[in-house]
């Protein structure tokens, strides 16, 4: 009975991270706990391809800090257009990263267009 509260708690509180970031529902409990109980944010690392399609790792800077870039499983990677801080819990700063991704990706793409469109 007593565990069952337990897992009822935990249950709930991870379901409290994944409403924050949703993309942490692709992820198993184990999974998400394993990223919460680590300080470090690279920990999110070797979970991220269930997060993001084909996306394998994020490139930090300022002694993981700041999230600067993302990286496909072929070695394919973008800049960030703006850096995201590393700051407060990781459900806050992934929200940040997905955000800035959408953003980089649409400049990146207007960008491609414009300058086949020159060229051409």
């Amino acid at each position: 009975d007593e565990l069952d509260r337990c897992q009822k708690r935990l249950s709930d509180y991870l379901d409290t991270k994944r409403n924050a970031f949703a993309r942490f529902y692709f992820i198993s409990d184990d999974e998400l706990i394993s990223i919460m109980g680590s300080s470090d944010p690279s920990s999110i690392e070797p979970h991220l391809l269930k997060v993001f399609d084909n996306v394998k790792r994020l490139g930090f800077g300022r002694g993981k800090k700041i999230v600067v870039n993302m990286e496909s499983s072929e070695k394919e990677s973008f800049d960030l257009v703006c850096s995201v801080a590393i700051d407060g819990p990781v459900e806050l700063w992934m929200t940040k990263v997905e955000e800035e991704m959408k953003q980089s990706l649409w400049f990146i793409t207007k960008e491609a267009i414009f300058r086949y469109a020159k060229e051409n």
